[in-house]
Formats: C-alpha cells, sequence, structure tokens
C-alpha cells in the first residue's frame, strides 16, 4: 500500500490513537486502584462496638478525582499542540499507571496503625500513599507538560509562510508602492505621508 504524502508546504500528522490510548491507561490505572482499594484496603474501625468505616471508598475518590483532573489536563495540551513523539506519551501513561498501582498495593498490604484500648485501627500509610500518588501525579505531569507538551504547542502557532505566499505578498506590496508613487508625485500625499506608508508597506513583505 502506498504512504500517502502531505501536500507541499504542509507537515504530515500522525494519528492520535497512541496518545488516547496511552491517556487511557492513565486514567484507567487511576480508577482501577480506587476500585481495588475500595474492596481489598482495610478500613476505620473505632468505638466499642469496634464500627467499621470504609474510607477507602468514603474518601478516596476524592485522590483519585485531583489525579484524573491533573492527568485530562496535561492530556488535552498534548493532544491540543499535536505531539506525535511516543516518548512523553508512554511516560505519562506508564508512569501513572506505576504510581497509582504502588498506591493501591501500599494501602492494601502495609499494617493499619493500632491505638487505644478499644484498640482503634487507623489506616495511616494508606493515607500517605493516596496523597503521595497525587504529589508524583502532578510532577509527572508537570515534568511532560514542560519538556514536550508546551514546546510543542508554542511551535504548532507559529504560521508557515510558504515561497509562494511570500512571493505573492512581495508583488501585493510592490504595486501599492507604485500606486503610491504616483499619488506622491500628483501632490495629493506629503512627503512624510509617502515616507509613512512606504515604510509600513515594506514591513509587511
Amino acid at each position: 500500500m502506498a504512504v500517502r504524502e502531505a501536500p507541499p508546504g504542509q507537515t504530515a500528522r500522525s494519528s492520535p490513537g497512541y496518545a488516547y490510548l496511552m491517556t487511557g491507561i492513565a486514567l484507567g490505572s487511576i480508577w482501577l486502584s480506587y476500585v481495588l482499594g475500595a474492596l481489598f484496603s482495610p478500613g476505620f474501625v473505632t468505638g466499642v462496638q469496634h464500627q467499621h468505616f470504609n474510607s477507602a471508598a468514603g474518601i478516596g475518590w476524592i485522590f483519585n478525582a485531583i489525579a484524573t483532573c491533573l492527568v485530562a489536563t496535561a492530556a488535552l495540551q498534548g493532544i491540543r499542540a499535536r505531539v506525535s513523539d511516543k516518548a512523553p506519551w508512554t511516560m505519562l501513561g506508564l508512569g501513572v499507571g506505576a504510581i497509582w498501582l504502588a498506591v493501591v498495593l501500599v494501602a492494601i498490604f502495609a499494617p493499619v496503625w493500632v491505638t487505644g484500648t478499644d484498640p482503634d485501627q487507623i489506616p495511616f500509610w494508606a493515607g500517605i500513599a493516596a496523597t503521595g500518588g497525587v504529589i508524583l501525579t502532578w510532577i509527572l505531569c508537570r515534568f511532560v507538560k514542560a519538556a514536550a507538551f508546551e514546546t510543542s504547542e508554542s511551535t504548532a502557532v507559529r504560521p508557515t509562510i510558504t515561497p509562494a505566499e511570500l512571493g505573492s505578498a512581495a508583488d501585493d506590496a510592490a504595486t501599492a508602492l507604485r500606486r503610491l508613487g504616483q499619488l506622491h508625485d500628483s501632490g495629493v500625499i506629503t512627503d512624510d505621508e509617502f515616507q509613512e506608508k512606504k515604510a509600513d508597506l515594506l514591513s509587511r513583505i
């Protein structure tokens, strides 16, 4: 099958499918960790009757929502900038996935903090892991944005002027200069106005 070439003056753009895939992996990992944590991690056990509160399900979603916003913001910036390099997308997808896999493993297997005479059981390390997951996700997203997405976005907004467009602009300016000279010769515009308009036309080429 022949490869379709981009028209002259245009840059070939790759499919954004890989960007969507890695973004989906990152977001899916965040919420998979929430589900696993809600199902298997120990919760608060407190009171004389040892009442149980599933903290991972009741509070943990807040950390996952924050991480989701961080990843979505970074991914949208990369998609708008049409970043085709797979390296930053791989770092975003697999990096976030590794962070939240570590979070859920700590939440499930880390020992709980036992205190009091009843005693109370507090999943202290699970809370620390969720907080750390949000911080590490922010650092990773910020790094990817600064290293790849922001630079690509600033490059993408620069207009590309083709040789044909440059030649057309020069022809238009030359025609306008001739008309300006005729107006000056006929006394319609003064010397100062002529020089001002001439400089303006030359600056557009």
